[in-house]
């Protein structure tokens, strides 16, 4: 039976931190490279974020403006003695001026070589360390990759196929979004497509910041029961069932 979790993109649930880990060899690698994921209590990063929601079930299509701040927080201690960081999360409406409204709380912690994210209690492995070049790992070693979320309208299988994260490039200068970084880091999550499904997700990392930039598209589709009718359709056409998300950095006092 397949694990079901409930996930509302703008929900109100807090986070019942599960920390597991099993002893592995470790190796030395230069600190300069968790730069990539600072953690420093009192530290923000504001998001500007676009949703987009396919509701299969009464086949229409939401969109969705807003912005996230992420602080961190006091630090704390797991059941096996490791450090981590609450990652206090904050929405506001379409509007700089509005009001900030407590979302929910997840985590963050760097341990035994690796920069791990707490997220609706499922543990990733945001990035591995030592960097090199095309290194890759199972960054869902913690998660059941048959996982599914409720989405308004029904269930999507959001790790179907998912394989390891790699990594593209990093140390790189790029701009995004008309913001220069000197060095940044760009992880694929997953590139999986096939004519009913599109799993997608990047992330990019910029040293002395963390997360800078993130695209998800988790998408179904049956093409109103056609599927050759719309084999060469853009995804954002075609989906019936599934979200995309975009997340960029606009503002940040690290």
């Amino acid at each position: 039976m397949k694990k079901s979790i409930v996930v509302n993109y703008i929900s109100f649930i807090f986070l019942v931190l599960a920390l597991c880990a099993c002893k592995r060899e470790v190796y030395d690698f230069p600190d300069i490279e968790t730069a990539y994921y600072p953690l420093d209590s009192g530290k923000y990063i504001i998001y500007e974020v676009d949703y987009v929601l396919y509701n299969d079930f009464e086949s229409r299509v939401d969109t969705f403006h807003y912005f996230l701040k992420e602080q961190v927080g006091k630090t704390e201690t797991d059941n096996l003695g490791n450090v981590y960081y609450r990652i206090e999360r904050y929405v506001k409406a379409d509007s700089l001026g509005a009001e900030w409204q407590f979302q929910q709380v997840w985590a963050a912690q760097v341990h035994d070589n690796k920069a791990f994210r707490i997220e609706n209690n499922q543990r990733f492995i945001a990035i591995a360390f030592p960097l090199s070049p095309n290194k890759d790992w199972d960054g869902l070693v913690y998660i059941r990759k048959d996982t599914t979320i409720s989405i308004p309208g029904g269930t999507i299988d959001i790790y179907k196929d998912w394989g390891n994260f790699k990594i593209q490039t990093f140390d790189q200068p790029e701009t995004i979004d008309g913001i220069d970084y000197d060095s940044v880091l760009t992880i694929k999550r997953v590139d999986k497509i096939n004519n009913i499904e599109r799993r997608y997700s990047l992330e990019k990392y910029a040293k002395n910041i963390g997360l800078v930039f993130k695209q998800d598209s988790i998408l179904d589709t049956q093409c109103g029961g056609n599927i050759a009718s719309c084999i060469n359709t853009p995804w954002g056409q075609k989906a019936e069932k599934g979200f995309i998300l975009n997340m960029k950095l606009i503002e940040t006092n690290r």
